[in-house]
């Protein structure tokens, strides 16, 4: 039966990261899946078959195949994105020139001369657009040429160009941030419980009550609107009912991660509405959030607030990213980031007591920094939290950073007129000029300072590259398995946090690195057993050697957990003992290469639980081979 002409495809893409944080590439961005959801409610002229494309879960869009048939093409963008997401418009634009483009986002929102100018886009949206992006679909599809023009004049918050010219409508006010209720994860591409999400997230409120100069939200999302409360348990449920359904990994004992989007950081003094409010929302969240373990951003005066932490406590809150940013009260002054370094230190002591695990947010390369200053800190950071994120200065569109001095691809001063190198606006180099430190320097400084650290970018970057490895396996339910086994190591106890996030997953990699060695089958032919075993020994040292650095992240506090922790790991050993035994023809190629992903260096500091699990291990190959124990290392 041929499609109605009123039903109309829309596909939306948030386009490959080349840098920054990784949660961004492992945890999706919700404004797509709101415009989606947006669209679906909108009661117009059309309906509209929606899908959102993540390229980094489900690799580069195919502008001729995944673009036939369709009408619009959505696409957002961070700053570092920009140039795949106009890549992306061009391509579509060349292979379908009728489609209709449709730009938006923190970069293009600010700059969106620049995106209708160098991508062709027809329509950039301003800040948010959900109210409006119904009409707005309607318009475009519906007409065309000067009468196209005068409907698009009527849209607020929409920038185009007319006869060569740019126009910019306004728009005032704020839209309801609960305009749509649930997200719409159900058109998102590739979601399935053979490719599940890292973790779920959860929007709570848009808006910032601070004014930081270094940050985008203040202009993206304008004051500070929480959603209402029956949406929150709604959006709650939505999460669960997708962790049962399996399209967010879970783990044996049915817990699994939640990132609440964005902040709950409403401080005490300043802004004592909103956090009387969150504490009875929090309380209201029991029975509604158990079993989920939940990420969020706030500020270090959570440490003063015994009974707001202690609300995020019960309700499943068991993560902060705490934005410190400097150890410098020069710095923090100039970024108008209020807060008192000395209280900062203590509020971050506290918060670690309470139970807390800490990440610290810190930004390198301020103005009163030196190398001395940024080194100090990164010894001082490890001592109040236990993960941190790094990034050096970066200006940002619609900061006031965007006036410094842009830089060049090749650490030049930008010429006049030429696009910015924004594939390195990652905060990981300079990107303006700076009398101290030039680009070349800036990433140096920026590789000392981050080896001093624990960065929270490594934990994620290896939890998604195991659930993506294990994605469109044969045996992908036992992989997925394997990974719970290495989430309820880490939850023996309420203080093994840093186990589960550290030692589980070098555990956790092993084992997946043998079960993708034991499928590649016709690589190794006719290996006898001698072989294999004598193969297996020589790793034996190197993995002794790897699992002693893991267990130098792991909290001071988990010795006393030793004995369960080794119950624990014993019969996993022993599975793969069988497993290995099973299937003798199989094991050369894959785990000499798999084993230097799980080498990344971190001194060992837990001497007891050290040699226990290096014992462990050492029987282990014992009971596969010969060779001596004098020949193994000792930790």
């Amino acid at each position: 039966m041929p499609k109605s002409s009123r039903i109309k495809r829309v596909v939306m893409v948030a386009p490959r990261s080349t840098g920054g944080n990784f949660e961004y590439v492992a945890i999706p961005r919700q404004g797509l899946l709101f415009l989606s959801g947006a669209l679906e409610q909108h009661q117009g002229d059309y309906l509209y078959e929606r899908e959102i494309l993540y390229e980094d879960r489900s690799g580069n869009i195919d502008p001729d195949k995944d673009l036939e048939g369709v009408d619009i093409l959505m696409v957002t963008a961070l700053i570092n994105e920009a140039p795949r997401a106009y890549e992306i418009a061009r391509d579509a634009k060349a292979h379908h020139p009728n489609i209709i483009l449709l730009g938006g986002g923190p970069h293009m929102s600010p700059l969106a001369e620049e995106a209708l100018k160098v991508a062709d886009f027809d329509v950039v949206v301003q800040r948010e657009g959900e109210d409006i992006i119904g009409p707005l679909c309607d318009t475009v599809l519906k007409y065309k040429g000067a009468n196209l023009t005068a409907a698009l004049s009527k849209i607020p918050g929409i920038s185009f160009m007319d006869k060569g010219n740019f126009v910019q409508t306004e728009r005032r006010g704020v839209i309801s941030p609960d305009f749509v209720e649930l997200p719409d994860f159900a058109s998102v591409r590739d979601l399935t419980p053979q490719n599940p999400l890292a973790a779920g997230v959860m929007e709570t409120v848009r808006g910032c009550t601070e004014k930081c100069t270094y940050c985008q939200v203040i202009q993206q999302f304008l004051g500070y609107r929480m959603i209402g409360r029956e949406t929150e348990i709604k959006r709650l449920a939505q999460l669960r009912k997708m962790a049962e359904d399996g399209l967010i990994y879970t783990a044996r004992d049915g817990r699994f991660s939640v990132f609440i989007s964005d902040d709950l950081h409403p401080p005490v003094l300043r802004a004592t509405k909103f956090r009387d409010e969150r504490v009875a929302r929090l309380r209201g969240w029991k029975g509604h959030s158990d079993g989920m373990w939940m990420i969020c951003q706030t500020r270090a005066e959570i440490g003063q607030d015994p009974e707001l932490a202690q609300a995020m406590l019960d309700a499943g809150i068991r993560m902060l990213y705490v934005g410190v940013e400097s150890s410098n009260a020069k710095n923090l002054e100039l970024v108008k980031k209020r807060q008192d370094i000395n209280q900062v230190n203590t509020d971050l002591i506290t918060i670690n007591k309470m139970g807390f695990t800490v990440a610290a947010m810190t930004i390198i390369g301020l103005p009163f920094d030196t190398e001395e200053s940024i080194m100090e800190m990164a010894d001082w950071v490890k001592t109040v939290s236990r993960y941190q994120t790094a990034n050096l200065l970066t200006p940002l569109p619609a900061t006031i950073n965007w006036k410094l001095t842009p830089l060049d691809e090749d650490g030049s001063i930008l010429p006049e007129g030429k696009m910015r190198p924004y594939h390195l606006y990652t905060g990981r180099q300079f990107v303006h000029h700076d009398e101290r430190w030039g680009m070349q320097e800036s990433r140096e400084l920026f590789d000392r300072y981050t080896a001093r650290l624990h960065p929270v970018d490594t934990l994620y970057k290896r939890i998604f590259t195991l659930l993506k490895r294990s994605h469109g396996k044969a045996d992908q339910g036992n992989d997925v398995d394997r990974l719970g086994v290495g989430v309820s190591i880490g939850r023996i106890g309420s203080k093994t946090t840093r186990l589960r996030q550290s030692l589980s997953m070098t555990i956790s990699g092993w084992e997946e690195s043998i079960a993708l060695t034991l499928r590649d089958r016709d690589s190794l032919g006719n290996m006898k057993v001698v072989e294999l075993k004598r193969l297996i020994s020589q790793r034996t040292k190197e993995l002794q050697e790897i699992v002693s650095l893991r267990l130098g992240e792991v909290s001071e506090s988990l010795s006393s957990a030793t004995g369960e922790i080794k119950t624990t790991l014993k019969p996993k050993i022993a599975e793969l003992t069988q497993v290995i035994s099973s299937t003798t023809a199989e094991l050369r190629e894959s785990i000499a290469e798999r084993a230097g992903e799980m080498s990344e260096g971190i001194s060992a500091r837990i001497t007891e639980l050290r040699n226990s699990l290096c014992n462990t291990i050492a029987d282990f190959a014992a009971s596969l081979d010969t060779t001596p124990k004098s020949t193994m290392a000792t930790g």
